[in-house]
């Protein structure tokens, strides 16, 4: 995606010019571990950007990114960061051997049970 589509909101303190602040660097590569619980938010927070989306529009999104095109929609720049994080937290468990195997039925009927209990809470 090209530079142009990054959201422009600003997310420096104020302060002066002059008062120094911590910026990662630009070619750094941090290695971090999340916990399940959190990739179970960044998930949700995909849902949550994609409820009001066409199927139309989500399959175009995918093509939008496979074939590393420019967008001027925002929304689809941040879908993509989103399913990089995702991405790498899921080559990692796999890499560490914290996958397991489930059915479809099973994944199925464990995110209604999980929908469930939130809705009673």
């Amino acid at each position: 995606m090209s530079e142009e589509t990054k959201p422009e909101k600003s997310f420096l303190p104020s302060g002066s010019d002059e008062q120094m602040i911590d910026v990662i660097k630009e070619d750094a590569i941090v290695s971090i571990q999340m916990s399940t619980g959190f990739y179970k938010r960044v998930q949700q927070i995909i849902g949550t950007l994609l409820e009001n989306k066409s199927i139309n529009e989500i399959q175009e999104s995918h093509k939008i990114i496979s074939e590393k095109n420019s967008t001027s929609q925002p929304w689809i720049y941040n879908y993509e960061t989103l399913l990089i994080l995702c991405k790498e937290f899921e080559k990692v468990a796999r890499a560490d051997g914290k996958i397991d195997k489930m059915t479809l039925g099973e994944a199925r009927e464990l995110i209604a049970k999980a929908e469930a209990r939130e809705n009673n809470n």
